[in-house]
């Protein structure tokens, strides 16, 4: 009787434990429907992972770095970590422990080179290793989003190497066929999620971007196979409009309006037209994206018509993010003189931009853009120098940088440097010396270098000795 009930028992605690594990994975199954992050890393998993095990480089010496150091990619790739998660820390000490071990695997190579290089190496020995690993990717058998993104760094790496003088190297020519005739066989793939087809069109329209005629021959290569594969998300139309938006501006060119052809503005109204209907749509499809409203602040800014048409999509912006510095420097554009304001609409702004309590990020220092922009594409050059030292401008530029350094004690990067920089044009010395125990030797070439640098500090210096 006691073993029949041990039986019973243990067969109840099984049948418990195996619902409770298909519950989990029904669970699981449907949270893999309703999630787009969990979409996301399930195909970021399968085009990585599953694939390094496809690509004939597996091997026992270096297997398990290499897969966590890809799993983590696909991870940082489908916005599955935290922001205080060290995945960059994960996935550099990794690549390096395989690559080590002998691996060459070319995913694998190519994440080394993205992450663990030392960055104290050449332009030149980046240049070498992206465009090595970017043929040793066309060569394999990972799918082709994988080697879009590989040829598309290598470019990156070519235009960081040469700079303008990039369009007359031989090895541009040689490395944008390699990420273009990734690009369709990418957006192909119906099972990849639309947030990764909307983000390789994107940066392949980026790439094109200063050929007009290969703009739009790259779009309409991007919007056939967007537009049936992902016709009901929201980043098919939010491309499209961003598209238009670029394309309109190309008819138009970047002259005063007197020299725009008839031609010109009637593409320039048609492609803004198409680019306000894509955005609405995708609003509707997703009013959650700010970069929906910043794009269609663009599209006010062509259009004209009120400043108000332009306000309602500012602050659906600064509603869904209030650190919107990008939507903020739109908005600042539009009140130039040159477009439908005037120096006090920009400093009226950016003094808004200080005093509004709901706003934080770098918001504040709008104001010193406000001031930068207007001394920059308005003020005679000779007489440049001497707008920073007029009391009022000097009065913003610290209230500015009060408020932010108010909500950012320690902000890192180059605040500091561009604080100094204005307080030395401004001749505040007190100010000056107190930033400069807080410059590094990063600081210098904004000076003019160092001898200059050298002089400056001297100079705020002998100017603090001086009695007040």
């Amino acid at each position: 009787m006691k073993g029949d009930m041990k039986l019973a028992k243990s067969t109840l605690l099984v049948w418990l434990v195996m619902s409770v594990m298909a519950g989990f994975l029904l669970f699981t199954a449907t949270g893999c429907k309703q999630d787009p992050k969990t979409q996301r890393l399930k195909w970021n998993l399968k085009t990585l992972v599953n694939a390094y095990q496809k690509a004939g480089h597996t091997n026992p010496k270096w297997d398990e770095p290499a897969k966590r150091a890809l799993t983590e990619f696909a991870r940082s790739r489908s916005q599955c970590t935290e922001s205080n998660e060290a995945w960059g820390w994960i996935i550099s000490t990794n690549c390096e422990s395989a690559v080590q071990a002998g691996c060459d695997d070319p995913m694998v190579k190519y994440l080394f080179i993205r992450f663990s290089l030392d960055q104290t190496n050449s332009k030149e020995v980046f240049l070498k290793a992206f465009c090595q690993t970017a043929k040793d990717m066309q060569k394999s058998t990972y799918p082709p989003v994988r080697k879009f993104y590989a040829a598309a760094w290598a470019l990156e790496q070519i235009y960081y190497t040469y700079g303008t003088n990039t369009a007359n190297q031989p090895i541009w020519g040689e490395y944008t066929p390699l990420m273009g005739q990734n690009v369709e066989a990418s957006l192909n793939d119906k099972t990849m999620p639309a947030r990764e087809a909307y983000e390789i069109a994107n940066k392949a329209l980026y790439w094109v971007s200063g050929d007009t005629n290969q703009y739009q021959q790259a779009y309409r290569c991007v919007e056939k196979p967007m537009l049936e594969n992902w016709p009901d998300d929201y980043t098919v139309w939010l491309l499209k409009g961003t598209a238009f938006i670029d394309m309109a501006w190309h008819a138009r060119g970047s002259g005063w309006a007197y020299t725009v052809s008839d031609k010109g503005w009637e593409h320039f109204s048609e492609r803004l037209a198409t680019a306000q209907e894509a955005l609405e749509h995708a609003w509707k499809l997703n009013p959650t994206d700010p970069e929906i409203a910043r794009q269609m602040m663009t599209v006010m800014l062509g259009q004209g018509g009120g400043r108000d048409r332009m306000e309602l999509w500012f602050n659906r912006a600064m509603a869904l993010d209030p650190k919107d510095y990008e939507a903020c420097s739109r908005k600042l554009y539009y009140l130039e003189p040159k477009w439908y304001g005037s120096r006090e609409a920009m400093l009226d702004f950016g003094r808004e931009c200080v005093q509004n309590t709901n706003w934080a990020g770098r918001i504040p220092l709008v104001l010193v853009d406000a001031h930068w922009n207007y001394c920059q594409g308005y003020i005679d050059k000779s007489e440049q120098t001497n707008y920073w030292k007029q009391p009022d401008v000097w009065t913003d530029i610290k209230s500015a940088y009060d408020r932010f350094f108010q909500l950012y004690p320690n902000p890192g990067g180059s605040y500091n440097e561009y604080y100094a920089w204005y307080a030395y044009q401004a001749g505040q010395w007190d100010v000056l010396n107190g930033l400069i125990p807080k410059l590094g030797p990063e600081t210098y070439y904004r000076f003019g270098g160092k001898d200059e640098f050298d002089k400056i500090v001297q100079l705020a210096k002998e100017h603090a000795e001086k009695p007040k």
